[in-house]
């Protein structure tokens, strides 16, 4: 028993020193660290030979197991950070300060994928079936809040083909936010993605299928640069923003031609949720026995731009955008729906006006606790000469093995008629142009997502 004990206060006296380091702790600390260990070792042998083999009674347990622990707090309380700060773990890894005005959090998304994609009449020189691997997504994410929790941040930036190409990093999100009043409005400057399509605002980790639909990624706000306030209660929520337009990310203020953003920009959308609480509408699904009850949300955004670009002597092209959507959520025990209408015209004196449109509908269902079927049918109309409707059904499972932090998606996508290069493949990496009058074009993907 002697040996044990000896042995248990020598282990935690040298884990405390061993572990000092690592944060940073001083040459003293450790010297501090060790005068302690030695001081609790002499105490334990003069105990021994005043009481010989009864020196270990129940109160003297006590006694050293409390000063176990007190060598062991004090190895916690020097291996934090310097100055005060501390580093833990929830919902990502966080460094925050002990008076909680400053903090870090750090995550990450890495999405691997599988596609086939087999066309019936592929190009001369292509083969009707290709195949192969990406890392669809592989993003750092960066946010908090600095001098109080009503000052927060977000950076965010994406390695994979989607985002950026090639691996090299693509910025995201770059803006600071001020929480206002009571907390229920806010201010936000910088670049982020427009309140405009939920689908899009709905995080790439969170949706049903593998990825968007083709529809919202042809009508997608993108990332945008500008100013946004938003305001909510309990059962309404709104927000306005003045931005450069639609996919500006990462632009130039002053750049001028195909390089141009939008010359002003207005966006606002409208949420009323009907039931449930805004939480459970972070994502598409819903998880057996997350809910009490049914959960509806619905709500309508508008966008209007107007940009110009010219080069060198060729004059301006002014185009007026408006875009609209109005959507519906519906979430219940362990099954969900959601259905979407975009419309989008463009007018300009130099070309004739354009009237798109397309819709989205989709719904998914656990059969178990963790897997869960679920199908997606889009339309679109391009209203481009040459371009034919989009008319796309895609089905899977997904397979949840530790909620969105770890899982796997198989989905099957069929599109009915054939897909024209300039259309509604152009955001995509797994559907591709078909030839004229090939109407089918079938796409196998597998995926497997990790978020820390």
């Amino acid at each position: 028993m002697t040996n044990r004990c000896m042995t248990v206060l020598t282990m935690a006296g040298a884990m405390a020193v061993s572990t000092s380091p690592l944060f940073a702790a001083t040459d003293s600390s450790v010297n501090e660290l060790r005068d302690r260990v030695a001081e609790l070792e002499t105490e334990l042998a003069d105990m021994k030979r005043a009481d010989g083999e009864q020196w270990l009674t129940e109160r003297r347990a006590d006694e050293i197991r409390s000063l176990v622990s007190d060598v062991l707090a004090d190895a916690d309380t020097r291996a934090s950070f310097q100055g005060g700060h501390t580093g833990y773990y929830k919902d990502g890894a966080v460094i925050e300060s002990e008076d909680g005005n400053f903090k870090l959090k750090v995550n990450g998304q890495v999405q691997v994928r599988y596609t086939v994609n087999y066309r019936d009449d592929a190009p001369a020189g292509v083969d009707s079936t290709v195949r192969g691997f990406d890392n669809t997504r592989t993003k750092l994410i960066f946010s908090g809040h600095v001098h109080d929790s009503s000052w927060k941040y977000k950076v965010s930036g994406d390695f994979g083909p989607l985002s950026n190409g090639a691996g090299t990093f693509g910025l995201e999100n770059a803006y600071i936010k001020k929480v206002l009043g009571n907390g229920n409005s806010y201010v936000k400057f910088g670049q982020f993605k427009l309140d405009f399509l939920r689908e899009e605002n709905v995080s790439a980790a969170k949706q049903l299928a593998a990825d968007r639909s083709l529809v919202n990624d042809f009508f997608t706000q993108d990332y945008s640069q500008g100013v946004e306030w938003g305001w909510h209660n309990d059962n309404t929520r709104f927000s306005v923003a003045f931005s450069d337009g639609f996919g500006s990310r990462n632009s130039a203020a002053l750049a001028s031609g195909a390089a141009a953003a939008a010359e002003y920009a207005i966006t606002g959308r409208l949420d009323f949720l009907l039931s449930g609480d805004w939480a459970q509408f972070s994502d598409f699904t819903s998880m057996p026995g997350s809910t009490d009850g049914t959960a509806v949300l619905i709500g309508v955004a508008g966008h209007y731009e107007e940009s110009a670009s010219g080069v060198g002597n060729i004059p301006a092209m002014e185009v007026e955008r408006f875009t609209y959507t109005v959507d519906g959520s519906i979430e219940g025990d362990g099954w969900n729906a959601f259905a979407a209408f975009v419309g989008n015209s463009l007018e300009s004196d130099a070309m004739a006006d354009v009237d798109q449109y397309g819709f989205v509908v989709q719904g998914g269902m656990f059969i178990n606790d963790s897997n869960e079927l679920f199908a997606r049918y889009e339309w679109g109309d391009a209203d481009m000469a040459g371009v034919e409707d989009l008319s796309l059904l895609t089905v899977g499972i997904n397979s949840y093995y530790y909620g969105h932090n770890l899982k796997s998606t198989v989905d099957i996508g069929y599109a009915f008629d054939e897909l024209t290069s300039g259309g509604f493949t152009t955001g995509s990496l797994d559907y591709v142009p078909t030839a004229a009058d090939e109407d089918g074009e079938l796409v196998i993907r597998g995926q497997l997502q990790l978020l820390f």
